[in-house]
């Protein structure tokens, strides 16, 4: 059985493992709508005959490909469910003061039930995250470029 400082490091990672995700996709969010609006916006100007046409066509298609792509992966949504994650780790990291182990090792089980999909390139950034919390940037992970972007980008 794990003691108390590996399960509340466990629960920190989870914790930084959500809002990492949450902050990925609400991200993805904004750039999203701006392009599907500034899409959307060029596509107004096949009003004006003085706007070359192919600005219309390049703003319909576009508008056209952010707005399905915002309708088919719902980054706010996901954003939304990580955030849900997030406060409920954060909440039994709190109320892990009043648990003995087995208690808390249950409760850790249960919160890790209905959690929401992650990013898999952001479990190192997040494990990163947590042991320079720690103070342990010895054990941190060598991050891909990838990663790194996505580190970036959360």
């Amino acid at each position: 059985m794990p003691d108390k400082i590996e399960m509340l490091s466990r629960i920190r990672y989870a914790e930084r493992l959500c809002e990492r995700t949450a902050r990925l996709y609400r991200r993805i969010q904004a750039f999203g709508t701006f392009a599907t609006v500034v899409g959307g916006s060029a596509v107004l100007s096949a009003l004006s005959p003085a706007i070359p046409q192919w600005v219309s066509l390049a703003g319909g298609c576009a508008f056209a490909l952010f707005g399905a792509a915002m309708i088919a992966v719902r980054p706010g949504d996901r954003a939304a469910a990580n955030e849900a994650d997030m406060r409920r780790y954060a909440r039994l990291r709190h109320e892990s003061t009043r648990m003995d182990d087995a208690a808390l090792e249950a409760a850790l089980h249960k919160a890790a039930e209905s959690n929401a999909p992650e990013v898999e390139s952001l479990r190192n950034v997040a494990y990163n995250d947590v042991a320079r919390e720690l103070g342990r940037e010895d054990v941190a992970f060598r991050l891909t470029w990838p990663q790194r972007v996505m580190a970036a980008l959360a």
